[in-house]
């Protein structure tokens, strides 16, 4: 990360209260696990690409979006974004990464950037560990498509080259089964008010020995949006975009 550190906004480092976006995977959630347990930051928001809720007892404001890649204010993502949003924190926008040299850009997740701006060691998990942390958002795939492009984002600028050596040891299917076995690829959903997942929590909570769980607190809506896909033509109502293939992405945009 020392590589791209200048880019990194002023926000991440300012001391006080903020609320996390939670977004609706296993990704996010980490990330705000970390978050919270580093920054002292709380998941008081949530986003399901079609409506924002909050909590009643959010702050204001002071909202960072996480595994969001969002066109204005504070957010933590992983895709190629639309714009250049000064208070995205992004490798992809940190590397200059859109449609013209979308092939090199860094297909990983949030929780894996997260942890490397928190300068949290490899060494602090083991093995098994490592290993779901590739298959959120299977960033394992990323890899065997182009293993030095993996290796440079990976090992280079975030600087876990353990990750690394454990892709080398196994195949992509190793990888699924490990997604398959704890339902990485299951979505987080807002029902009467309150969160529910149908990803392992309990299985993860106990494998990496944290308190991984969703917020209990009800959410009520605050802002619907709908969602399209390809290039936008108009951007001054888009609140998300994130690109999916070269010339294509999905959005959300206010109704």
């Amino acid at each position: 990360m020392n590589k791209y550190i200048e880019q990194i906004p002023k926000w991440w480092t300012e001391e006080g209260e903020y609320d996390l976006c939670l977004s609706d995977d296993i990704d996010s959630l980490m990330s705000c696990y970390y978050l919270s347990l580093y920054k002292k930051w709380n998941i008081k928001y949530f986003y399901d690409f079609y409506k924002t809720y909050k909590s009643k007892d959010y702050t204001g404001d002071k909202l960072i979006g996480v595994d969001m890649d969002i066109l204005k204010g504070r957010c933590l993502g992983n895709h190629v974004v639309y714009n250049d949003n000064e208070n995205c924190i992004n490798l992809n926008r940190f590397a200059g990464i859109g449609f013209t040299n979308y092939t090199k850009k860094f297909a990983g997740n949030s929780i894996i950037t997260v942890l490397s701006l928190l300068n949290i060691s490899a060494d602090n998990f083991t093995q098994e560990q490592l290993e779901i942390l590739l298959a959120i958002d299977t960033m394992f795939k990323s890899y065997y498509f182009d293993k030095d492009i993996a290796k440079y984002y990976i090992s280079d600028v975030l600087g876990y080259p353990q990750l690394i050596h454990i892709l080398e040891k196994h195949t992509q299917e190793y990888f699924y089964r490990i997604m398959d076995e704890y339902s990485l690829y299951s979505d987080i959903k807002c029902k009467d008010g309150y969160l529910h997942t149908n990803i392992k929590l309990k299985e993860l909570k106990k494998i990496f020995n944290i308190r991984l769980e969703l917020p209990k607190q009800e959410f009520f809506v605050c802002q619907e949006f709908k969602q399209g896909k390809g290039i936008p033509i108009n951007n001054t109502n888009l609140f998300s975009f994130a690109r999916t293939y070269r010339n294509s992405g999905i959005y959300s945009y206010y109704i």
